[in-house]
């Protein structure tokens, strides 16, 4: 968990240095989309492991607002109009994709389940009814027997 912590925080740190560089070169949020996919998962998964009690992710996190803070003044007064705008909805458009794809990949794996256990009875039906038929047969192959003595 530490180590992930880190590794967030690294890769935000990066994120952040290479926005910073480009913010006032920049006529759209896609140019630098590799860097702000960067910085909002890294983001996510810092926000996940604060609120699990990580103080060290905690205050990275801190960090990480007040750099995002620096970067909001550079995208307003360096970059084009509404550049801050288009940077807020494509963090907002990348979080409902994350959340997205969380529910297709629970949804995914519920199905996953419901069919092992569909499976499972169906066998158990099979071999049940495979089973009464055996048992049938063994009843009246007695009972001829039986009757034959």
């Amino acid at each position: 968990m530490i180590f992930e912590a880190i590794a967030a925080i690294k890769i935000a740190n990066e994120a952040i240095g290479a926005i910073k560089e480009f913010a006032g070169h920049v006529e759209s949020v896609g140019q630098m989309g590799k860097d702000l996919t960067k910085l909002a998962d890294a983001k996510d998964e810092l926000q996940k492991s604060a609120a699990e009690g990580d103080m060290e992710a905690f205050w990275a996190l801190e960090d990480i607002k007040r750099h995002e803070a620096e970067v909001k003044q550079q995208f307003i007064y360096a970059g084009r109009p509404g550049l801050w705008d288009d940077y807020c909805k494509f963090i907002a458009n990348r979080k409902q994709l994350r959340e997205n794809e969380k529910k297709r990949a629970e949804a995914k794996r519920l199905a996953k389940r419901k069919a092992i256990k569909n499976g499972l009875i169906v066998t158990a039906g099979l071999l049940g009814g495979v089973t009464l038929i055996g048992v049938a047969g063994l009843i009246i192959y007695w009972l001829v027997n039986l009757k034959g003595r």
